[in-house]
């Protein structure tokens, strides 16, 4: 776990990164989604250039984000301009690799013009004429690349110097490797996808054969959430929203309307709503609107030093803010993977409920997408919602959102609080606990050393009488992934089991001054 917590150490520039640019697309949706009406009371025209300028530039670096986490651990792992330089040339080649040498058949969904990447030539017909893309691999890429570069890196420490390649410098050496064996892991990948693809199409099948069933649509609601963060989740959005598979509507006019986000948009246009699309969208509507801002804040609840809470409580307003006009799922549930994965395990298995008790209800509230897109599309904000609260045939279903919403408020709050005081260590009851606070004890020089405590969701900060006493080895040991001095101490890293290592602590220290007072 040491070493899981230490992503979240190495990514936590990124994902900061990646709230701000969710506030960028948030603030752009806001002005330009017809849907909210707020362009029609715009008249300045330079309001709606800067609009689309924060959309364009959130939504590049959302889509792009595995892009960001590439750059980062090449940094953090090897430092210097050549390992960034070197990673991201060997992810290009990587790109081109998976664009010439994927198999034919698979679906649209799986390739995406990536950092601009395509080829057209109709004289090469093994190629076939259509044009190519590089395949949408997204973490899983990154993952290949980064590991493919690091071993690139190893295997230039034994370069000979005197060689018959002596003249090529160590720094190109790395970055001929890299390329090399980047193109052939891209062409291994592009062979192996189709079985990651084949995987996620029975899914879309298996949904796709009854998506009336309560089981279906919280499969569905599962998988979304977890290709979400794999940067995959078009693969599940595209048949549902704006395919067949999502159902189809013929309208006024007799055209036929495939897909639960298409068929919502010409119903709300055309002022018919049969109650027959939107249960792809209504969770979200609760998931930002009420459970995202209600596990932020119970994150903000466990900080016990005044002075970061007051940091980051501008943060956490922010977020929340983000949240209701827009999304904060992404940066948060990344959080949520590399800091406290059985928390996201039990976020996902919410959102799954969701999905089937509000189809059971049958609340359908549905989302008018400002482009067809489907990684940075935000559905569920309040301006949606009150939107819709204009409509009597919807009275029904904003009704049961908002007490769906009102529950899963304290659902979030109070299940954050559980689970980092009682649940991040030791789920088992192994005494894996027990042995990591007494370590923690032993290596700040006992319990009678240790003046103040305090923690966070992720660390651990203690302030010591006497310095010398503390072995920073020991505390390595067993499992923190950083150690720096403060004002208020030593903040130790011991991820999502700090604040129950703290409380450990605590109750240490009160038994030792009852049996001093006895």
């Amino acid at each position: 776990m040491r070493n899981w917590h230490s992503f979240y150490e190495i990514l936590k520039f990124p994902m900061e990164i990646i709230f701000f640019a969710m506030i960028l697309i948030a603030s752009g949706n806001v002005v330009l989604n017809p849907a909210l009406g707020v362009n029609a009371l715009i008249e300045n025209e330079y309001v709606l250039v800067v609009a689309h300028v924060l959309y364009r530039t959130g939504q590049f670096l959302i889509v792009n984000f595995p892009v960001l986490f590439l750059l980062r651990f090449a940094t953090r792992k090897k430092g210097g301009s050549t390992s960034v330089l070197c990673a991201f040339i060997g992810y290009i080649a990587y790109l081109v690799a998976t664009m010439f040498f994927a198999p034919t058949g698979l679906p649209n969904t799986a390739f995406s013009s990536i950092l601009g990447l395509s080829f057209s030539n109709q004289s090469l017909a093994v190629l076939g004429n259509a044009a190519r893309y590089p395949l949408q691999t997204g973490v899983i890429g990154v993952a290949v690349v980064s590991l493919v570069t690091l071993w690139s890196f190893n295997r230039s420490r034994n370069r000979n110097e005197y060689g018959i390649f002596a003249f090529i410098s160590k720094e190109s050496s790395v970055a001929f490797h890299a390329v090399l064996y980047c193109i052939l892991a891209g062409i291994g990948v592009a062979y192996v996808w189709k079985y990651f693809l084949m995987a996620v199409t029975k899914v879309v099948t298996f949904v796709s054969a009854d998506t009336v069933n309560p089981i279906n649509l919280s499969l569905y609601g599962v998988t979304d959430r977890v290709l979400s963060i794999l940067n995959l989740n078009s693969l599940i959005r595209q048949p549902f929203w704006y395919q067949t598979n999502g159902g189809t509507w013929i309208n006024l006019a007799g055209s036929n309307i495939a897909g639960d986000a298409s068929i919502w948009a010409n119903q709300i246009s055309s002022n018919v709503v049969t109650g027959i699309s939107g249960r792809f969208f209504t969770p979200y509507f609760v998931l930002n609107i009420f459970l995202i801002p209600s596990i932020i804040w119970g994150m903000y609840s466990l900080y016990t030093d005044a002075i970061e809470r007051r940091k980051i409580r501008m943060l956490c307003v922010m977020a929340t803010i983000t949240s209701l006009f827009g999304a904060t799922m992404l940066p948060l549930e990344l959080m949520m993977a590399f800091l406290c994965p059985l928390l996201f395990i039990l976020y996902v298995g919410y959102t799954g409920i969701l999905f089937a008790v509000l189809h059971v209800f049958r609340a359908y509230l549905g989302y008018i997408p400002l482009y067809n897109a489907t990684i940075i599309a935000l559905p569920g904000t309040l301006l949606e919602l009150m939107k819709y609260m204009q409509y009597p045939s919807m009275e029904r279903s904003y009704t049961i959102v908002m007490i769906a919403g009102t529950i899963s408020i304290f659902v979030g709050f109070f299940a954050t609080r559980i689970y980092f005081k009682f649940l991040a260590v030791d789920l088992f009851k192994t005494g894996e606990k027990d042995r990591l606070i007494q370590a923690t004890i032993k290596a700040v020089g006992g319990i009678e050393n240790v003046k103040m405590l305090q923690s966070s969701i992720s660390t651990l900060t203690i302030n010591v009488y006497d310095p010398n006493r503390t072995n920073f080895k020991k505390l390595k040991k067993f499992g923190s992934y950083h150690i720096y001095e403060s004002r208020a101490g030593y903040n130790i890293g011991f991820g999502a089991a700090s604040t129950m290592i703290r409380i450990g602590m605590n109750n240490a220290m009160r038994e030792a001054v009852r049996a001093v007072n006895q």
